[in-house]
């Protein structure tokens, strides 16, 4: 049996910076070209999500919701993705996703009446280019990978994104998603 050699990455990597941690601007060149109200839209939805999110996991507690996954502290993340995304962009989630598919288009009773098993939540409304979110960790991956993939065939200029954590990137539909974005 033969050993494949290989290197240990060993220097630290620099986190990217835009705001000092007193919010002042420290990298001008890497500061998107947003305007106030733009701005201002973007942690609105964080700042909304926010507080879903927390009434959202006492309605669980409560036994009121079926399945719902906390996103406290991902706001970022999800909302500054998915505000860059078109409308004719598709969105294919995870189960930690519900508030990119509202953001996206899904009325928000919509998700509620998903999150707590209801026939009609996960209807998708014309126009809406969404996923309802995958269980199965990884999953949303290869979907995501299809939907890109015939946007390509179709020379469509859209974008399919996905989001998933380090259980959904030690799964094989990570890697077999990753093999076919490549083509």
């Amino acid at each position: 049996m033969s050993k494949v050699p290989y290197e240990v990455y060993t220097e630290d990597v620099e986190a990217l910076t835009v705001l000092s941690p007193d919010g002042e601007i420290i990298n001008k060149d890497k500061m998107p070209d947003l305007t106030d109200d733009q701005l201002k839209e973007i942690m609105y939805r964080m700042v909304f999500t926010r507080t879903w999110d927390d009434r959202a996991v006492n309605l669980g507690r409560q036994g009121r919701l079926g399945f719902y996954a906390p996103v406290s502290g991902q706001e970022a993340t999800m909302i500054g993705s998915e505000y860059a995304l078109e409308k004719e962009d598709f969105l294919c989630p995870g189960y930690r996703d519900i508030p990119q598919l509202v953001w996206h288009g899904l009325p928000l009773y919509q998700a509620f009446l998903y999150s707590r098993g209801h026939q009609h939540g996960g209807a998708i409304p014309d126009g809406v280019n969404v996923l309802m979110p995958q269980i199965i960790i990884g999953a949303q991956i290869l979907h995501a990978t299809g939907i890109a993939m015939g946007f390509k065939l179709k020379k469509q200029k859209s974008v399919a994104i996905t989001y998933t954590g380090d259980g959904g990137s030690s799964e094989g539909d990570f890697y077999e998603g990753l093999n076919f974005a490549g083509r």
